[in-house]
């Protein structure tokens, strides 16, 4: 460690450092997943199943959300949703964060379908915009000196054309804050349940969201996450399990 470093800096760039260099993988400890699925608050299954879920874990504190990252700074834990609502969940759905108005909104009106997205405006629309009118000017342009045999040779090299809905070059966007609620993880597959009468989804979230997310939720309310298919702008309120 550098010794011309101020006190404390030193510390913390260590250990983001070493959190940043740590593999990403998949939590597969058991003892770890039981105590992840007591933190999620009830479970379906009745009020034996939260027992068991329960049985032996510690509380939902700081220190303990600390000891878990301590170990996997950057791992994913695979989750079961289950829609407390009407919908089919697909692939790449987003699994997002409720925000306190949401829990507010709930506690009000339990018949509350969730949040919507507000649209988002297209950067690129004007410069599309732009580029199709210089593109019939050319157009004319080629027109006009090709009736005057006044045509050049080759068309001259421009810029990449740009496609509508499609991001020009590196998306400079922090992927966890694009939408007005905070994504910790996707979908990978879902579908209607027969065995339990409702839609259910497989998928993955961050370890470091789904701690904090836990830790600031009210006890009641706690494994409530919002649903968001990609090409919708209607939240869904769905229950979080840990898959063992």
């Amino acid at each position: 460690m550098d010794t011309d470093c101020p006190a404390g800096v030193g510390t913390e760039e260590a250990a983001s450092q070493s959190a940043a260099s740590s593999p990403l993988c998949i939590l597969r400890s058991r003892r770890l997943l039981r105590q992840l699925s007591a933190w999620c608050g009830p479970r379906p299954g009745g009020r034996q199943a939260t027992q068991r879920a329960g049985r032996g874990q510690q509380g939902l504190t700081g220190e303990a959300c600390l000891a878990v990252l301590d170990g996997f700074p950057r791992a994913l834990v695979s989750v079961r949703l289950a829609l407390l609502g009407k919908g089919s969940p697909g692939p790449h759905t987003l699994i997002c964060v409720l925000a306190e108005e949401d829990l507010l909104q709930l506690g009000c009106d339990r018949l509350y379908h969730g949040p919507q997205e507000p649209k988002h405006s297209d950067p690129f629309k004007s410069q599309i915009r732009e580029q199709k009118e210089k593109k019939l000017e050319k157009r004319l342009n080629q027109g006009r000196a090709v009736s005057e045999g006044l045509a050049d040779g080759g068309p001259a090299a421009g810029p990449q054309p740009l496609t509508r809905g499609l991001w020009s070059g590196p998306a400079p966007l922090v992927v966890t804050s694009h939408c007005s609620r905070v994504l910790f993880g996707f979908v990978t597959r879902g579908d209607f349940s027969m065995a339990v009468g409702c839609a259910e989804a497989l998928g993955f979230v961050s370890l470091t969201g789904l701690l904090d997310m836990l830790s600031r939720q009210p006890g009641l309310e706690r494994g409530l996450v919002l649903l968001r298919p990609p090409a919708s702008l209607q939240y869904q309120f769905v229950r979080i399990m840990i898959e063992m």
